[in-house]
């Protein structure tokens, strides 16, 4: 239900000569919704690019387009580099990431063991956790079933996104925060966070997760009987997840909808239930 932070990337070495060129127009056609050809020039940038910034990118993409297996194999390949280069930024990057990439495949102990190293890293080099490290916290907190410590520690990052104005940081905290209401029951505070996030996330243009805060809102709805909410909801999703080629994503919605449908079927039917 969660969404992970994958977007650590600052500090990175710029990239170089063509490559530059490639990520910009990489970005643009994703932008777009052109996700093949994005994939390619985000291939071509990691290809040119002397500094492993193309890569940091096209693993980033890969995990926005879900290609899972690849992320991973990526920022494994990175985590070597880092070893071999004893760059220790990169090093914290590409664990961070690795750890979002093993939660949305079901590999939390693993995430969990990866985002204690990030973190520990960020606090030796920066006396203090950022909040993508608060946020992988959490999610491991969640993992772990420790809703209190998870609650604490996303109100935290999002304290600070908002100082420092990241939208894109405060989208991912209010949704996560809408999920984690979910899971204790609360639907009201859910569908407050997640319409937040969800309005955020349509602003940054950022359809993969505006898809996974619709499917969390369809649920909040469908808890409370709330069926043409729900499929609304979920139609949208759909839309998004069609539009970033998120296959694992679209067919999750696609079978809820199609459960949502059956179950108004059933009511249209029975006059009884009405």
């Amino acid at each position: 239900m969660s969404q992970p932070r994958e977007s650590l990337t600052t500090c990175v070495a710029s990239a170089t000569g063509p490559a530059t060129t490639l990520l910009s127009c990489a970005r643009q056609l994703e932008e777009s919704g052109l996700m093949g050809a994005a994939r390619n020039a985000y291939l071509a940038a990691a290809l040119a690019d002397e500094t492993p910034n193309g890569r940091v990118e096209l693993a980033g993409f890969q995990f926005r387009s879900e290609c899972f297996d690849e992320a991973a194999c990526e920022y494994e390949s990175l985590l070597g580099l880092a070893a071999e280069t004893r760059d220790a930024r990169l090093a914290e990057i590409a664990r961070h990431n690795l750890a979002a990439v093993l939660r949305r495949t079901g590999q939390s102990a693993r995430a969990m063991t990866l985002q204690g190293r990030a973190s520990e890293e960020t606090l030796s080099a920066r006396g203090e956790l950022e909040p993508a490290d608060l946020t992988g916290r959490a999610l491991d907190a969640i993992d772990q079933s420790d809703f209190e410590l998870a609650e604490n520690l996303l109100l935290r990052s999002l304290a600070v996104e908002k100082a420092q104005g990241n939208l894109a940081g405060q989208a991912t905290d209010c949704a996560n925060l809408g999920s984690l209401a979910l899971l204790r029951g609360d639907n009201a505070v859910g569908i407050r966070f997640l319409a937040r996030a969800y309005h955020l996330h349509r602003k940054l243009n950022d359809r993969l997760n505006a898809g996974t805060d619709l499917l969390n809102l369809a649920e909040a709805f469908q808890n409370a009987s709330r069926w043409s909410l729900t499929s609304r909801c979920l139609r949208r999703a759909i839309s998004q997840f069609e539009s970033c080629d998120a296959e694992r994503s679209l067919n999750t919605a696609r079978t809820r909808l199609r459960e949502v449908q059956q179950v108004q079927g059933v009511f249209k039917r029975d006059p009884l239930l009405n």
